[in-house]
């Protein structure tokens, strides 16, 4: 199942630049690629091919977590910049309701979870 919050999200060229679960929440900081057709989408800046956003994923009462591996176990890419990234999001889904699997550098997760958004930064 598609979730909606990602309409006008390519996934696959979204950096994972950190996670994090506590009790019932797990985050993923972002740097979000937007199609041109997200309506926070803006011209990309010179060099880049599309409009990248920092943001935020949560899953909210989180009730369990498979799979996910720890930050430091994952191997990860130092940009000419100095900025750290582990890789893009390979995929994401819904797979029943309240589960959702996310893919990546970082592992094949497994979320039950009541919910899932995304926020971008303010421009």
């Amino acid at each position: 199942m598609s979730i909606k919050v990602f309409d006008n999200i390519l996934l696959e060229d979204t950096f994972v630049l950190s996670w994090h679960q506590d009790a019932d929440i797990l985050t993923f900081q972002v740097l979000a690629s937007l199609l041109q057709s997200h309506p926070d989408a803006s011209v990309p800046a010179a060099g880049e091919w599309a409009c990248y956003k920092p943001g935020i994923i949560e899953f909210s009462n989180v009730s369990s977590v498979r799979g996910l591996l720890p930050q430091e176990s994952v191997v990860y890419t130092t940009d000419p910049d100095g900025s750290v990234d582990y890789g893009t999001i390979d995929g994401l889904a819904q797979t029943g309701r309240g589960e959702y699997r996310i893919i990546g550098d970082f592992g094949v997760v497994t979320v039950a979870a009541h919910n899932i958004s995304l926020a971008l930064a303010a421009a």
